[in-house]
C-alpha cells in the first residue's frame, strides 16, 4: 500500500502520539475526545481519527516510514525527558523538591494549584529549579513533558517566593516568543514592583541596543504611569542612535501615550 503523502500538520501529529500517548491513536483519540489539557487546538480530532484508520489499513507504524530522521531524534529527546521525570519517584523520597518540580511539569490540571503551593511553601529552596524550568526552551515546545505549559506554572510560583534573584531569568525568558506564557512573564516581572522596574530601566537603556531593550520598553508598560519611566524614555527617544531603530522607538512612544 502506498501511503498518502502527509502535510507538516500531520507529521507533528505523529510526533505528538509518539511521545504523549506512547504511539497510540486509540489513546491520543480518547485524550481529545475528553479534552485533555495537552489537547493542541492545531490539531482537530477527524483528520488524527483518519490517520488512525490509514495507519490500521496499512498494517504497521506509520511513523517508522513518514518521519525524517531528525523528527525521530526530537520525539526520542522528548521520549527520554519524560523517563527522567518519572525516574525522580523511584530515586527520591517522597516530597523531595525534585519530585514537586516534577509533579508541576506532569500535572493533567488546569491550573496545577496545589503542585504551585506546594513549591511555594518551600521558598527559596524551589528557586533555582523553577527557574530552571523557565530557562529551558524544551518546556516551551508542547512536544516535550508539560505541553509547553509548565513554564506558566513556575512563573507564577516564582512571583509568589519574591525571590529577587527570579527577575532577570524572567526577563530572560521573554525571548522565548511564546504569546501565552509571555502573559505569565509580565505577571511574575510585575510582581516583584519596584525592584523589577529597577531592572528594566537599567535594560531598556543597555548598549549595544537590541531585542533586549525592545522587550524591556514591553515588559515596563506594565508599571505605567510612572514619571521615572517616561522621564527616561523622553530621553532615549532623544538620541540619534535609538531613532534609527524604528522598532525600539515605537515601543518607547507607546510608553509615552
Amino acid at each position: 500500500m502506498n501511503f498518502p503523502l502527509l502535510d507538516e500538520s500531520d507529521m507533528e501529529i505523529l510526533m505528538h502520539r509518539d511521545v504523549h500517548f506512547g504511539g497510540s491513536f486509540r489513546v491520543m483519540l480518547d485524550y481529545y475526545k475528553n479534552q485533555g489539557v495537552g489537547v493542541n487546538d492545531e490539531f482537530s480530532y477527524e483528520r488524527i481519527a483518519e490517520l488512525h484508520q490509514a495507519e490500521q489499513a496499512y498494517g504497521e507504524n506509520i511513523s517508522k516510514k513518514l518521519l525524517p530522521s531528525h523528527s525521530f531524534e526530537e520525539v526520542t529527546r522528548a521520549k527520554e525527558l519524560y523517563l527522567k521525570l518519572r525516574d525522580v519517584y523511584e530515586s527520591t523520597p517522597k516530597d523531595s523538591l525534585a519530585q514537586l518540580l516534577s509533579n508541576l511539569i506532569l500535572s493533567e490540571d488546569e491550573v496545577p494549584t496545589k503542585e504551585i503551593k506546594a513549591l511555594v511553601d518551600k521558598g527559596p529552596e524551589a528557586v533555582n529549579g523553577l527557574i530552571h524550568i523557565i530557562d529551558s526552551t524544551d518546556f516551551y515546545n508542547p512536544l516535550y513533558p508539560g505541553y509547553g505549559r509548565a513554564p506558566l506554572f513556575a512563573a507564577e510560583a516564582l512571583a509568589k517566593i519574591g525571590d529577587p534573584k527570579a527577575i532577570r531569568p524572567l526577563f530572560h525568558a521573554l525571548r522565548n516568543d511564546s504569546f501565552e506564557v509571555d502573559e505569565a512573564l509580565h505577571a511574575a516581572l510585575k510582581a516583584f514592583g519596584n525592584e523589577a522596574k529597577t531592572f528594566l530601566l537599567q535594560r531598556v537603556q543597555r548598549k549595544p541596543y537590541s531585542r533586549e531593550n525592545e522587550l524591556a520598553a514591553s515588559a515596563l508598560a506594565l508599571f505605567l504611569p510612572d514619571k521615572e519611566i517616561q522621564t527616561t524614555i523622553k530621553a532615549l527617544l532623544q538620541s540619534p542612535e535609538v531613532q534609527k531603530r524604528e522598532l525600539f522607538s515605537s515601543y518607547l512612544e507607546c510608553l509615552l501615550d
